[in-house]
C-alpha cells in the first residue's frame, strides 16, 4: 500500500516518542506496593504506596517499635498523599489546613525508595509482598515476647526481694516487741498486785468512815478513783484478749512469710533461667540471675528466724500469764468496787 508524505511523517512521529522515552510513561507500571525498611530487628518502617490517577500517590507510613514498657509493639502511622514524576517522589502528612504537615522527598528506583525528612537522615526502604512485610512484623513480635518475659521474670525477681524485706521487716518488729512484753511480764503482776492493795486499803478506810458516821464529802478521793479505776480495768482486761489476737495472728503471718519467701524466690529463678537464652541482653540477665542465686540463702535472715521461733512461745505464754492474773484479780476487784459503790451511794 503507498502511503502518503503526511502518513509517513505520523509513523515517524510516533517511533521518535517511543524511542524518546514518551510512551515509556504511560506505559510504566503503577505503583502499588510495600516499601520495608531492613537491617533494623527493634523497630519497622512502612510506606505503602498506591498509584492512582498515574502520578498521584495515597498510601501509609507505619513505624512499628518494640516497647520496653508495654506488653505490645508501638505502632505509629500516618496518612500519605504525594506525586510521582519519573523517578522523584514528594510525599506528605496531611496537617490541620495545611500546617504542621511533614513532607518527605526521594526516589524510586526499581524496589528501592529512598526517603529524607528535612533536617533528618534519608532512609531506603525496599519492595516487599504483603506476606513478607506480615512475617516481618511477626519476627518483630516474638522479640517483643521476650522482652515481656523478661521483664516479667525481672519484676518476679523484684517482688520476690520486695517480700523477703517484708518477711526481715516483720521479725525485726515482733522480736522488739515481743520482747518488751516478756520483759513487762513481772511488771504487769506487781500492777494488778498495786491495784488489789489500793482498792483493800480504800475499801476498809470507808468501812471505817462509815461506821464513824462521817459524811461522804469526807471520804477522800480514793471511791470516786476506784469506780474511776475499775472501768479501766475492764478495758484493760479486753486488751490482753486483743493482743493475745493479734500476737497470734503476726505469728501465723510471720511463719507463713518464711515459707512463702524461699518458694518465691525459687520460682522466680527458675522463671529467669528459663527466659534468659532468648533475652535481648542473655548475658546481663544472666548476670542478673546468678547474682539472686547467690543472695537467696540471705531472703529469709537465719539468726533472726531462729530468735523468732525461740521467742513466740515465749511471748504467747506471757500473754496468757497477763490474761490469767486480769481474769483471776480482776473480779476481786469488782466485788470490791460493787461494794465501795453501795457504801457511796447509799450513805
Amino acid at each position: 500500500m503507498v502511503q502518503s508524505p503526511v502518513a509517513r511523517g505520523a509513523l515517524a512521529l510516533v517511533c521518535l516518542t517511543t524511542l524518546t522515552g514518551f510512551a515509556s510513561w504511560f506505559g510504566r507500571p503503577l505503583v502499588n506496593g510495600y516499601y520495608v525498611s531492613r537491617g533494623g530487628v527493634a523497630s519497622i518502617i512502612m510506606v505503602r504506596l498506591v498509584e492512582a490517577p498515574r502520578g498521584h500517590l495515597s498510601g501509609a507510613l507505619v513505624v512499628t517499635a518494640v516497647d520496653q514498657s508495654s506488653s505490645a509493639p508501638g505502632v505509629t502511622r500516618r496518612t500519605l498523599q504525594g506525586s510521582i514524576a519519573g523517578g522523584n517522589i514528594t510525599l506528605r502528612t496531611p496537617g490541620l489546613f495545611g500546617l504542621l504537615s511533614a513532607v518527605y522527598v526521594g526516589t524510586l528506583d526499581g524496589d528501592r525508595l529512598t526517603l529524607s525528612l528535612q533536617g533528618h537522615s534519608p532512609f531506603t526502604l525496599y519492595l516487599t509482598s504483603a506476606t513478607g512485610y506480615q512475617d516481618r512484623l511477626a519476627a518483630l513480635q516474638r522479640i517483643q515476647s521476650n522482652i515481656n518475659a523478661t521483664l516479667s521474670a525481672m519484676q518476679s525477681v523484684k517482688n520476690a526481694a520486695k517480700l523477703a524485706l517484708r518477711l526481715h521487716a516483720a521479725l525485726e518488729r515482733y522480736i522488739a516487741w515481743g520482747q518488751e512484753r516478756i520483759a513487762r511480764q513481772t511488771g504487769v503482776r506487781l500492777w494488778w498486785a498495786k491495784k488489789a492493795k489500793y482498792y483493800d486499803a480504800c475499801l476498809a478506810t470507808i468501812r471505817k468512815l462509815d461506821a464513824d458516821g462521817v459524811w461522804t464529802a469526807n471520804w477522800g478521793p480514793c471511791p470516786e478513783t476506784v469506780l474511776y479505776d475499775y472501768h479501766a480495768r475492764d478495758r484493760e482486761v479486753a486488751d490482753i484478749r486483743t493482743l493475745q489476737q493479734q500476737d497470734a495472728a503476726q505469728v501465723s503471718a510471720i511463719q507463713q512469710l518464711i515459707i512463702e519467701v524461699p518458694l518465691d524466690a525459687r520460682a522466680a529463678q527458675r522463671q529467669l533461667q528459663a527466659v534468659c537464652p532468648s533475652a535481648p541482653h542473655p548475658k546481663a540477665c544472666n548476670q542478673y540471675l546468678w547474682r539472686f542465686v547467690a543472695a537467696e540463702p540471705t531472703l529469709v535472715p537465719a539468726s533472726e528466724a531462729a530468735t523468732f521461733h525461740a521467742l513466740a512461745p515465749r511471748v504467747a505464754n506471757a500473754l496468757a500469764d497477763d490474761a490469767e492474773v486480769g481474769d483471776t484479780t480482776n473480779p476481786r476487784l469488782a466485788h470490791i468496787a460493787t461494794e465501795i459503790k453501795t457504801l457511796y451511794w447509799t450513805r
